[in-house]
């Protein structure tokens, strides 16, 4: 049985939006199984999006309740997206020599434990390494995530519609994760002074119901890679991001990290570029081919994407302590203020796909633009008495703006790759983002911190914020550059009467 195609009269008339909710409900009548599968899917991917956003708004609280340092509050963050990225590789390869199914399970579960560990933490140190961990859950995820909507949607409809839920999970996940973290900060039903432990622990019941579905509706495939898994690759790989961000992180407070632990993580960089070469020469697998990085508009996404993620991760993490401290806002009113940025991401999202068929290129270096002129106006405003209407409509122009950007950058990655990298090419980028989001964390909330710290002044928090949004708007003029250089072949205009 397949599913019925929508009236065309409905298809002309309706946003994407409320096709792929139609859709949903739809092939929920038809196909129960592979619908909840698929809501099993998108709770694993939106717990990995939350993850990263909910801590952002409760570093304050976390920091006060345990005593940590600037820099281990960093790390708290940081660690997160390092063992995100340091996995996201080697697991697309694990689900395909082990199972997809027992990979997903697995990271569930290990989510599920890492959650509850870091909601019950009692040092700094205990809640970044089980950070570390649940980012490394997050990473043995999000790849079976993507492979089992292929494989559950083959149509090209109804995958497109698949595909289309996934991506609106990012920005469902900022605006949550933002929200819920300061809701969560803020209710004290049993820890009067230690409520941010819920933004933890609420993960539990979440993960206890994706099991029980997960390991009853997801389909076990047994079409497996025979070919050795490269886990001295990834062993190294693992260690060189590790002591890259702590060296970077904790430098700022002990320069002699950066003497020891940082030429130690570049050595290990250096043995893994000289592995994998020499494992294409033997034709065996790799985590990383080197062949991708002949690809000019490959490398070009890379450049552009980390220069992005470096600016993004950064200015949530500093904006959320700015609000709290800087400001004077409570947690809720702070992740309520970023919440406006999420919705203006989820509005341009139901528009960016047409726009940029429509316009090229055109539409990504007016995405960052707008994302510009948001950083710029966000000086103006915080020097200015509160006027919450102008922040909010700031917030949206925003994350319009993101919404432009960033979700075309994996398809310029993508484009012209033979089919044998497509698979490796997605990993490398998305590690990439991961990696150069924790960077960001660690050298402009450093930054932030160094500067806020060195001054006594009352105005030291808008000073350093000041000097933060001057990063983020240098790393937007690298994009910027990239698009500039771009071909535009890559991203080929299609006129309105072609154009779907």
């Amino acid at each position: 049985m397949t599913c019925k195609p929508l009236k065309k009269s409905y298809q002309r008339s309706s946003s994407f939006f409320y096709s792929a909710i139609y859709r949903l409900f739809y092939t929920m009548n038809i196909y129960p199984n592979r619908t909840l599968a698929l809501l099993v899917l998108l709770a694993a991917h939106l717990l990995t999006i939350v993850d990263i956003f909910i801590v952002n708004i409760a570093i304050p609280s976390v920091q006060q309740g345990l005593t940590g340092s600037d820099g281990e509050m960093q790390l708290v963050v940081a660690m997160y997206m390092v063992g995100f990225a340091s996995c996201l590789i080697a697991a697309g390869r694990a689900g395909d020599h082990y199972g997809r199914k027992k990979i997903f399970l697995a990271g569930m579960s290990m989510f599920m434990l890492s959650s509850a560990g870091c909601g019950l933490a009692g040092t700094p140190g205990q809640l970044i390494l089980l950070r570390f961990v649940q980012g490394c859950s997050a990473g043995l995820m999000s790849p079976q995530v993507l492979a089992f909507i292929h494989l559950l949607f083959p149509g090209h409809g109804e995958r497109t519609h698949a595909i289309g839920w996934y991506g609106m999970t990012i920005g469902i996940g900022t605006m949550s994760g933002q929200f819920l973290g300061g809701l969560l900060v803020e209710l004290h039903p049993l820890w009067v002074d230690q409520s941010w432990r819920y933004i933890f622990l609420v993960n539990i019941p979440v993960c206890l119901g994706a099991l029980m579905l997960g390991k009853r509706y997801l389909p076990a495939v047994e079409d497996r890679m025979t070919e050795k898994m490269d886990y001295t690759g990834a062993l190294l790989v693992s260690a060189a991001l590790i002591l890259l961000v702590f060296s970077l992180t904790a430098g700022m407070e002990q320069p002699v990290y950066l003497v020891y632990t940082l030429p130690l993580s570049l050595l290990l960089f250096c043995r893994f570029g000289w592995l994998q070469r020499h494992r294409r020469r033997q034709g065996r697998h790799m985590l990383v081919n080197p062949g991708l990085f002949a690809y000019w508009n490959f490398n070009l996404a890379i450049l552009a994407a980390a220069l992005f993620m470096f600016m993004l991760d950064a200015y949530f993490f500093v904006l959320a302590i700015f609000l709290q401290t800087g400001l004077h806002l409570p947690p809720l009113k702070a992740g309520f203020f970023v919440v406006f940025q999420g919705a203006g991401f989820m509005l341009a999202s139901l528009i960016a796909p047409r726009l940029v068929l429509r316009f090229g290129k055109a539409v990504l270096i007016s995405g960052v633009l707008f994302i510009a002129l948001a950083l710029a106006l966000q000086l103006l405003l915080f020097t200015w008495p509160a006027n919450p209407p102008a922040g909010y409509a700031v917030m949206v122009l925003h994350g319009f703006g993101v919404a432009l950007v960033l979700p075309s950058f994996a398809n310029i990655a993508m484009k012209g790759l033979p089919t044998e990298l497509v698979g490796n090419a997605s990993g490398v980028y998305t590690t990439a983002q991961q990696l150069f989001g924790a960077l960001g964390i660690s050298l402009t909330g450093g930054l932030f911190y160094h500067l806020m710290n060195l001054q006594q002044q009352s105005c030291k928090f808008l000073h350093a914020f000041a000097w933060s949004t001057l990063v983020h708007l240098v790393c937007l003029g690298g994009v910027l550059v990239a698009l500039l250089v771009l071909p535009g072949m890559v991203l080929p205009k299609i006129s309105g009467k072609t154009a779907p």
